[in-house]
């Protein structure tokens, strides 16, 4: 996880919590209150206090979409702006929220489960020049191995994963998937053959009610 220093300038006006959130937001495209709540530890009251902070200073916006689920939290222009990203801001319609939601909680899961580990989020691969190829959904850097993190919710064709796998799995040391149930049966069947040694397969990780895994 990376995030500004409460010793930088931009940590001296912003605070470190509240950076360290706004980043984390910029990185991952957008994150329910929930995510939230599992990344900083805490309650739905603290997070609420700290978003409605970041949302009065302009840095996000807030939208309740579905009913019964979480309210979400997106960086605005200027938020990514105050994290020194170049990421450009994309309106919630054009998103797969559903397919932003599982890789936040896979990275939550990642990153719970080990400070070590770094996490490389797809749009900063695009953003350092990587947007010729193919990129997976994120990447888990833990004592210099790479390994290139996929989260799944739909079945999809073997053909179509087949091609992915081959353009991704010589590029980094593992490929870890994480699936909803649905496509789970067919990568992992598609492990078993070995033609990619390299291949792991999971469930795809949920959060609880509280946010914690």
């Amino acid at each position: 996880m990376e995030f500004y220093p409460e010793g930088s300038m931009r940590g001296k006006v912003m605070g470190h919590r509240r950076l360290m959130v706004l980043h984390w937001l910029c990185e991952q495209f957008a994150a329910r209150y929930d995510h939230l709540e599992a990344l900083i530890g805490t309650g739905r009251g603290p997070v609420a206090k700290l978003v409605t902070e970041l949302r009065d200073t302009g840095y996000v916006e807030t939208r309740k979409i579905l009913a019964g689920e979480p309210i979400w939290v997106f960086p605005t222009r200027a938020g990514l702006k105050a994290c020194g990203l170049t990421y450009r801001p994309v309106a919630p319609i054009s998103m797969s929220l559903a397919h932003i939601a599982a890789i936040n909680e896979v990275r939550l899961h990642i990153q719970l489960s080990s400070e070590e580990t770094r996490w490389v989020s797809e749009r900063q691969m695009v953003a350092e020049g990587c947007s010729g190829s193919l990129q997976p959904d994120g990447v888990a850097i833990h004592e210099g191995r790479r390994v290139a993190i996929e989260a799944e919710l739909t079945r999809k064709g073997s053909r179509i994963l087949k091609a992915k796998l081959n353009q991704i799995e010589p590029r980094y040391d593992a490929v870890v998937y994480f699936c909803a149930p649905a496509p789970y049966r067919r990568l992992k069947a598609l492990a078993e053959t070995g033609r990619w040694p390299n291949l792991g397969v999971r469930e795809l990780p949920r959060l609880k009610a509280d946010g914690q895994r």
